[in-house]
């Protein structure tokens, strides 16, 4: 077998609309002051951290069905998955044909299609896509059939199968970082975005693009270590 809502490593500005955006790395100690807090842009008029994201009441937007209280719109793209091409053989655990669960949710800012600043039920100015040349866009290049090319990217959405891949550690005694064990981090069994990377900030490595495991020495690991905390190499 084989998470990705990234962020950066330098301060970056970007002008959107009269807004301003700056986009850091993770200190792992929680949500306030973190990548994902957008509580002091002028385009959050709520001046809320959460609300971006998720609602307490659905205020009939109609987006219960999303979970997670989830006040954000999503993509409508359709993706070519590492699944669905070449990368098919390489594949022992069961493929989603489409990003679901939560990775659904990341690529709703992070497939470029829609803004940041799209919740609430408004329309979006702010796109992901032209921050510092697009390098917060998962995926970066489209397939030639229109599709969101996710095939050069790790595979999300796919079941963490340990049995049909033995190259796979033992999910339920694994330890991932600070973050319980690899099942702890599967969403029903499956990789998905958030299983390498801690959205709220609240478990990732500090200086990170929100990791839940630090992959170098550089940043308080050893070589590689995310990787090797899944796969047996």
């Amino acid at each position: 077998m084989k998470k990705l809502a990234t962020l950066c490593c330098t301060a970056i500005m970007v002008i959107g609309m009269t807004a301003t955006i700056s986009f850091a790395e993770g200190n792992g100690a929680g949500i306030v002051g973190s990548p994902h807090d957008f509580s002091d842009r002028t385009w959050n008029t709520s001046g809320e951290i959460c609300r971006v994201c998720h609602v307490p009441h659905d205020f009939g937007s109609n987006r219960a069905d999303f979970g997670l209280l989830w006040n954000h719109d999503l993509s409508s793209s359709t993706y070519l998955m590492y699944a669905e091409d070449s990368h098919a053989n390489f594949i022992d655990g069961a493929a989603e044909p489409e990003p679901m669960g939560v990775s659904k949710l990341c690529l709703g800012c992070h497939d470029g299609t829609i803004g940041i600043d799209q919740f609430d039920g408004n329309s979006g100015s702010i796109y992901i896509d032209s921050f510092a040349g697009g390098q917060f866009q998962i995926p970066g290049i489209p397939d030639v059939s229109g599709d969101k090319n996710m095939s050069n990217t790790h595979p999300i959405s796919i079941e963490y199968n340990n049995v049909a891949d033995p190259n796979l550690w033992d999910p339920t005694t694994r330890v991932m970082g600070l973050s319980g064990t690899i099942s702890d981090v599967l969403d029903n069994g499956r990789v998905q975005c958030s299983s390498c990377h801690d959205v709220h900030d609240q478990e990732s490595v500090p200086n990170t693009h929100l990791l839940r495991v630090a992959q170098s020495a550089n940043q308080g690991g050893t070589a590689s270590g995310l990787c090797l905390t899944c796969h047996i190499k």
